[in-house]
């Protein structure tokens, strides 16, 4: 009786995972995502979180170097707060009507760089800071979007031993707890890009901080669980 049950259950596998790839596909969701590099990418977290959810539309709004708040290569433009009303009047005039249902946030790794050591207490404020001109941002369809914050990925052995990044994984290690509460505070949902199942930074990432396809996919799949729920 138990062999065939386990071979029952067995056979019926497939067919769930079917119906749950059916349940994420079913999804007409309207997705705006703001990164920093690892969200550029053609195989970056933003197509991953397009390609689990084919029936959304993701508005992706990734930039290499972007940091959270922070002055990075002496290029405002890369300084999230700064280019944020821009950022989300691009969002509002590509949705036009149409509301966001998610905002998805994945940023802090270029705020870990070894040049931003001494402030990092301005991290979390900075984060808090953003999160608050979303949620007042004057466009209904956006203020009323949830914001899904990703804590950043760890720092590969690559990474760390160059001096740009050196000591970097202890920072963005920080920052995931720090983002929690700053996303509990918020009423925003967390997911933890340092603790994420399956994701290896030295083996899915050729310089210990870009990750590749394998790497941008096991970020967002529990993004994707948040959406669906």
């Amino acid at each position: 009786m138990i062999k065939r049950t386990l071979l029952i259950t067995l056979l019926l596998l497939p067919l769930a995972m079917l119906a749950q790839e059916k349940k994420m596909s079913g999804k007409k969701l309207n997705i705006l995502t703001l990164g920093d590099s690892n969200g550029t990418f053609p195989y970056s977290w933003p197509v991953q979180l397009q390609q689990a959810l084919p029936n959304a539309q993701v508005f992706n709004i990734s930039k290499s170097g972007r940091t959270i708040g922070f002055l990075n290569l002496n290029d405002s433009t890369l300084n999230a707060l700064l280019v944020i009303d821009e950022n989300l009047r691009k969002a509002a005039a590509f949705t036009q009507n149409r509301p966001f249902d998610f905002v998805v946030l994945e940023l802090g790794t270029n705020d870990a760089k070894a040049v931003f050591a001494s402030r990092q207490n301005e991290v979390p404020e900075n984060l808090n800071r953003l999160i608050n001109k979303i949620k007042h941002s004057p466009y209904p369809t956006i203020n009323k979007a949830r914001i899904i914050i990703i804590a950043p990925p760890p720092y590969g052995e690559k990474a760390l031993a160059t001096e740009k990044y050196a000591n970097g994984d202890q920072r963005v290690k920080a920052m995931n707890d720090s983002f929690k509460k700053i996303a509990l505070q918020n009423n925003c949902l967390f997911v933890s890009g340092y603790r994420t199942p399956g994701l290896d930074i030295n083996s899915m990432t050729a310089d210990g901080l870009h990750l590749d396809a394998t790497g941008s996919r096991r970020l967002i799949e529990p993004v994707v669980a948040l959406m669906i729920k």
